[in-house]
């Protein structure tokens, strides 16, 4: 029964990504390994792991996706995981549960970004653990780090929402079913409600946000409501990227990209 509940709403949100999943073109899969693990939402989670290109290894990288089919294939069929291998970090990329290769159970998102954290860290035990999420992987992951069992260093938070509701506002359907999660579990909301998690962060994880002034699902000014949360309690920056659609920085601005997110990455991720 309760199964049959979380279905039900589940559906107006994410119904129409529950397709087949498949390797996005032009990807050797033979560079890629197979895992899958049991998070505390209840899910099988399937993940893929890949190690750095380079012998100069940097740290290990967990990868949240965005909604959409193409779940965790987002981070290959638009390069981040290749430029991170080629950058020093073994990477893992994920689907949440309801996506994807991944089982559905429930919309406790955060404890799936957990199960992967600990999965990746399980793999690479001596290496320190960072973290990029992009829109719902991004919400989720500031969540998942009000955990005091999370294991990154440093995060890197792309078109993440700063609440539910301001991501489905626009969309009736959506908005009239998270109207009544909130009436029926306000405690579940709360806990996928990133500017809550904002105050209640444990071990002060580097914060990197990006928000592109094109992007019209979550705006630059969603984005400093979450920023201004995050800064109380943890260092944080804010990159605001021209051009740049929703959960699209690296195609908007590359080589930006690649400077900022690396210089962090590699700044951030150092073992005391």
């Amino acid at each position: 029964m309760k199964k049959l509940l979380y279905s039900l709403l589940k559906k107006p949100f994410f119904g129409r990504f529950n397709k087949p999943w498949r390797w996005p073109d032009d990807i050797n899969q033979a560079d890629w390994k197979r895992l899958s693990f049991k998070s505390e939402s209840g899910a099988k989670i399937s993940a893929l792991v890949a190690e750095s290109l380079t012998e100069d290894i940097k740290g290990a990288v967990l990868l949240c996706h965005p909604m959409g089919v193409s779940a965790k294939g987002f981070w290959l069929r638009y390069g981040h995981a290749q430029l991170l291998r080629q950058s020093g970090y073994h990477v893992m990329v994920f689907d949440f549960n309801g996506f994807g290769e991944s089982g559905s159970t429930n919309m406790d998102f955060p404890l799936d970004v957990l199960a992967a954290g600990n999965a990746l860290q399980n793999q690479y035990p001596n290496l320190a653990l960072g973290l990029i999420g992009a829109s719902l992987g991004g919400a989720m992951s500031v969540c998942a780090m009000t955990s005091p069992t999370h294991p990154f260093k440093a995060a890197v938070i792309e078109s993440a929402f700063p609440t539910l509701m301001h991501f489905w506002r626009p969309y009736p359907l959506p908005k009239l079913a998270l109207q009544f999660v909130q009436l029926i579990y306000p405690s579940g909301e709360k806990r996928v409600r990133p500017v809550h998690a904002a105050n209640i962060l444990a071990g002060r994880p580097d914060m990197l946000l990006i928000y592109g002034e094109a992007d019209k699902f979550t705006t630059v000014a969603h984005g400093k409501l979450l920023f201004d949360a995050l800064k109380r309690n943890t260092e944080a920056e804010f990159w605001q990227v021209e051009g740049a659609t929703h959960t699209h920085a690296y195609a908007a601005q590359p080589k930006e990209y690649e400077s900022r997110v690396l210089s962090f990455l590699e700044k951030s991720l150092v073992l005391t």
